[in-house]
């Protein structure tokens, strides 16, 4: 999915609902990753409702205070589809710039990461391989859904066609004591 039709509505000053935006988002590639990302809301604050349905700017990717919410869309491609065009896997100032933090998160090659979040995944089409850092795997396909509890872990399609996953990531508070490599320091 390269890109989407994203709705708003919110209400105005007078306490009327309204529709305030009605627009196409485009996804983006950040070039270390490869993969088209489509961010359509976040916050970093509690959400209030009702609010005018403006959107917050200059967010990091991954939600880093208990309350922020992100929600996007994101395709990963097939394993025999040729690379993206923006693909570079050694441009990591372009990933920052698209995607702000996620350098912080992404441990090494293989992508495996945690964040301190509550991920609430949906598979739209497609097929993909969640790794764990124990090791154990698991294929989620076309109408499979994923809670992830904050754990470590990398995304690979294994399918020859293309994945698409929605996500609603939700900050949390982390105890990192109950990671395996902080009991063991």
């Amino acid at each position: 999915m390269e890109s989407l039709r994203r709705v708003v509505s919110g209400i105005d000053k007078d306490g009327l609902s309204r529709f305030v935006s009605d627009e196409i988002i485009n996804g983006i590639v950040p070039p270390t990753l490869g993969t088209t990302l489509i961010q359509l809301f976040g916050n970093d604050e509690p959400l209030v409702v009702p609010n005018d349905g403006s959107q917050e700017g200059g967010l990091n990717f991954f939600p880093k205070v208990p309350g922020a919410t992100r929600f996007f869309i994101f395709t990963y491609r097939g394993k025999n589809d040729p690379p993206h065009p923006d693909f570079d896997p050694t441009d990591n100032e372009g990933t920052e710039r698209l995607t702000p933090g996620m350098g912080e998160i992404i441990s090494d090659a293989s992508g495996m990461h945690a964040s301190t979040t509550v991920d609430l995944e949906y598979v739209l089409s497609g097929a993909l391989t969640l790794i764990l850092d124990s090791g154990e795997r698991k294929v989620l396909r076309a109408g499979d859904c994923l809670i992830q509890c904050g754990t470590k872990h990398s995304w690979v399609n294994e399918s020859d066609e293309p994945a698409t996953v929605l996500c609603v990531f939700l900050g949390a508070d982390q105890d990192a004591s109950r990671f395996a490599s902080e009991r063991q320091s």
